[in-house]
């Protein structure tokens, strides 16, 4: 009788998809259904698409790819469907940006993670993201207002403190 899984996986198609999401996406799928190591390959090769099976058994040749360890071709396709990143021209857009007009304290907050991502900040992450929050912040009160704060400043403090002064000055506004 077959194990009921638990959740599913769609194929991997990869020049729509990115494999480092899709590669977490099926790590968890693993650990959610107990997929034991010595059936990975074989899952992951049920669940490529027919382009990027054809791809992996390229890149394997003159192995088949269910010769190869699962590491193995994971290794494979990450190195042949991973963007290719420019760490310093992804650090150029998160320094550079700043608070758009129509956006708020959250998206802004959010958008700055975002461009962080790629940007391998390492331990100074938590460090930078405050800096570029409040750095990039447009002028007015919310900004006026973060830079009263002291250096011991954490960056959830800061996105607290900004939301709830921008909460603030729209309950006034309309007022």
């Amino acid at each position: 009788m077959a194990q009921q899984m638990y959740g599913q996986i769609p194929e991997f198609y990869g020049d729509g998809d990115d494999w480092n999401v899709y590669y977490e996406r099926l790590e968890q799928f693993f650990e959610v259904n107990n997929i034991p190591d010595n059936k990975r390959s074989a899952f992951l090769i049920s669940v490529i698409g027919s382009n990027s099976y054809k791809t992996l058994r390229d890149l394997c040749h003159p192995t088949l790819p269910k010769d190869k360890p699962f590491d193995e071709l994971c290794e494979l396709l990450r190195r042949q469907f991973s963007p290719q990143i420019s760490i310093f021209r992804e650090r150029s857009k998160f320094y550079n940006c700043r608070q758009e007009p129509h956006e708020n304290v959250t998206s802004w907050y959010g958008r700055v993670k975002k461009l962080s991502v790629d940007c391998r900040f390492g331990d100074n992450l938590e460090m930078v993201l405050l800096d570029k929050f409040i750095t990039g912040l447009r002028p007015g009160q919310v900004l006026d207002r973060l830079c009263e704060e002291s250096e011991t400043l954490t960056l959830q403090q800061a996105v607290d403190i900004a939301i709830n002064k921008e909460c603030a000055l729209l309950e006034t506004a309309r007022n």
